[in-house]
Order: C-alpha cells, then sequence, then structure tokens
C-alpha cells in the first residue's frame, strides 16, 4: 500500500538527517537515499524539485525537533538551562545528523541559503533563550551576577556544543559506552548557582568611556 505523501516526505527527511550523520553529506546521493527510504530515485523526485529543495526540507526538519528543545518558560530560571543542556544533548545523541546541521562549518558552504539563513536564525534564538534565563535568574539571586550575561551565555554554550561532541554520546558510535552528560551539567549547574546569601539584583551593564575630543 502506497504510504500519504506527507507521510512519505517526512520519511525522505528523517532519511537525508540520519544519513549525513551516520555517513557525512558527501555520501546523501539520490541514490543511497532511495535506497534508505526503501523507493527509486525517481520517486525521490516526485515530492522534491531538486536536490536542494530536499536539503531544505531537511534543515526544516531539523529545526522542527530542535524547536521541541527549549523547556517551558515556567521552569526556573537555572532549571531552564540545564533541561535545555538534557534535551539538546538526547537530540544529537540519537539524531548527530541533526547536529552537523546545527554545528558543522560545512552546512553553511554546503546548504542552499536559505537553510542556511534559517539555521542561524535558530542559533539566534538560541542566544537569546540563554540570556534570557541568566538574566532573570540573576535579577532572582538563584545564578551568580558576578560575571557578565554574555560571558556565562558563552559557557552554558560550549558546554552544551562540547557534550553533543564528546565521543561516545552519538548511537552510531561502536566500540564504547554512550556517554551520561548529567555529571558535567551537574557541574555547570554549581558554577552557575550563586553562592548563599547572594543579593538578588540586575546584571550590571558595563558602559564605555566617552570619546575623546
Amino acid at each position: 500500500m502506497r504510504k500519504p505523501a506527507a507521510e512519505r516526505r517526512e520519511e525522505i527527511l528523517g532519511a537525508v538527517c540520519r544519513i549525513i550523520g551516520e555517513r557525512g553529506l558527501a555520501s546523501l546521493t539520490t541514490t543511497v537515499l532511495a535506497k534508505e527510504v526503501g523507493v527509486t530515485s525517481g520517486a525521490l523526485f516526485r515530492h522534491f524539485a531538486s536536490r536542494d529543495e530536499i536539503l531544505d526540507g531537511a534543515v526544516r526538519h531539523a529545526l522542527e525537533k530542535i524547536d521541541a528543545t527549549f523547556p517551558a518558560p515556567s521552569l526556573p530560571p537555572l532549571e531552564r538551562l540545564l533541561q535545555l543542556g538534557r534535551n539538546r544533548v538526547a537530540l544529537f545523541q540519537n539524531e548527530p545528523g541533526i547536529a552537523w546541521l546545527l554545528r558543522s562549518e560545512e552546512a553553511s558552504l554546503s546548504l542552499p541559503p536559505g537553510a542556511v539563513a534559517r539555521l542561524r536564525e535558530l542559533v539566534q534564538k538560541s542566544a537569546g533563550y540563554l540570556m534570557d534565563a541568566i538574566r532573570e535568574g540573576m535579577a532572582a539571586g538563584t545564578i551568580r551576577n558576578d560575571i557578565e550575561p554574555e560571558h556565562l551565555r558563552v559557557i552554558v554554550m560550549g558546554t552544551i556544543h562540547a557534550l553533543a561532541g564528546m565521543p561516545g554520546i552519538h548511537k552510531n558510535e561502536r566500540g564504547s559506552r554512550r556517554k551520561d552528560p548529567e555529571p558535567v551539567l551537574a557541574a555547570l549547574a554549581r558554577m552557575l548557582a550563586a553562592p548563599a546569601g547572594t543579593t538578588p539584583k540586575k546584571p550590571s551593564t558595563t558602559k564605555r568611556p566617552p570619546k575623546r575630543r
């Protein structure tokens, strides 16, 4: 029985991410993709007009999954940061192709311009989400306020990226047990947490000195 067109498209886009994660973008030929999905090469182009359209669709497919990793804003600020880390690492563990699309420099050189622009928007959205949580936590006295919010954001994002790239984190890596990200996230929580007795206050803003004339 033939699958509905929308279901087949999603199956194709999922296969694109899977192939990229397991074998790299260079392996993503129409022949390989068709074999992965179980259709003919010609059948692929009944759903997509071109290879670029397939790649653009794969990025949209990936972004929907990445969007789902943003925790609810009702969580306390520090927990939002840690849960985002857990969610992202869990997604990248199971779908390394999505991690590649988000983190690889090659992606910006190989993907259609529209897809690259959407990935950059996602990066900015992530940065904004982290900054909002950090500033809120500083104001509440739960996140340390002796370090600039932007510097803490870099540390949080860097930790998530490091965990995503840690050997053994992905399910297709053979010969190694899957690594547990919790010890690293626990250390991050200790580093971010405000010391006992910290007075809640808004983070300071560094003003530039006036220009000399």
